[in-house]
């Protein structure tokens, strides 16, 4: 008999791609969605799949999940973005996998592909990167960090051999907006560990990420949305260290 599975999702303002998301999910038995007060209509459309929706003040990508996950009534759970999206030979084979219900098996990795600016990358870091997204929550729990969660499992699990689609972003101009939130939670990390960086090591830095993700992590194979990649990684790198720089400023 197949297991019962939960998909569970943190959103906020995401009208843009959540619909996208959430078509794919019609076979799941339930949806749960944990919203942080969006303004926009990413509520409506959420309801309109039939998810529950919950709202909680968003502190932390590791608490919000978790709060998610509790949410959820069955054992067997998917972990999504609301950016991200299921192919069918990986809906497929997640149905396989369920029906099978081998219970020495708690979890699985799952390959992503990332989407950037339309380009589906073949190549690069962020295409080849197996993460812990579908496993029986009576075994884990989420890390209960602000930013980068992962999933802590005690068991056995396997490696999937589909993947699902992340859309990073359809513009620069949203990726911008991604690149300030994800460096402001870095650098409250630093600042309360207290890291600073020299004009030196933010150089360095800047230069060597770029190098590292267009030739060694093989963007280059991604056409010009791979150059723009790791161009504006390489970007994101800095502004990292230069944003813990000020918050030294700020607090003097």
């Amino acid at each position: 008999m197949i297991s019962k599975l939960s998909v569970f999702i943190i959103a906020f303002n995401e009208e843009r791609i959540i619909e996208q998301c959430l078509k794919k999910l019609d076979w799941c038995d339930e949806i749960i969605v944990v919203d942080s007060g969006s303004t926009d209509a990413t509520v409506a459309i959420c309801e309109k799949y039939n998810a529950k929706v919950f709202y909680k003040k968003f502190e932390g990508y590791g608490e919000q999940k978790q709060f998610a996950l509790d949410q959820t009534s069955n054992d067997w759970v998917l972990n999504l973005d609301a950016d991200e999206e299921l192919t069918d030979a990986l809906i497929n084979e997640i149905k396989t996998q369920l029906d099978k219900n081998e219970p020495e098996i708690v979890g699985f990795y799952i390959k992503m592909r990332m989407v950037f600016l339309g380009k589906i990358f073949n190549y690069g870091n962020e295409s080849n990167r197996d993460s812990l997204r579908l496993f029986n929550k009576n075994h884990g729990k989420i890390d209960p960090v602000t930013i980068h969660e992962s999933v802590i499992l005690n068991g056995k699990t396997l490696k999937l051999k589909n993947h699902y689609l992340h859309y990073t972003c359809n513009s620069l101009g949203t990726y911008i907006n991604k690149l300030n939130k994800y460096t402001g939670f870095y650098a409250e990390n630093k600042f309360k560990k207290n890291k600073s960086y020299s004009l030196l090591e933010i150089s360095l830095k800047v230069k060597l990420e770029f190098i590292k993700k267009y030739f060694f992590e093989l963007n280059c194979l991604n056409g010009k949305a791979g150059f723009y990649w790791s161009y504006i990684s390489s970007v994101y790198s800095g502004v990292k260290c230069i944003k813990t720089n000020e918050m030294y400023l700020l607090n003097k």
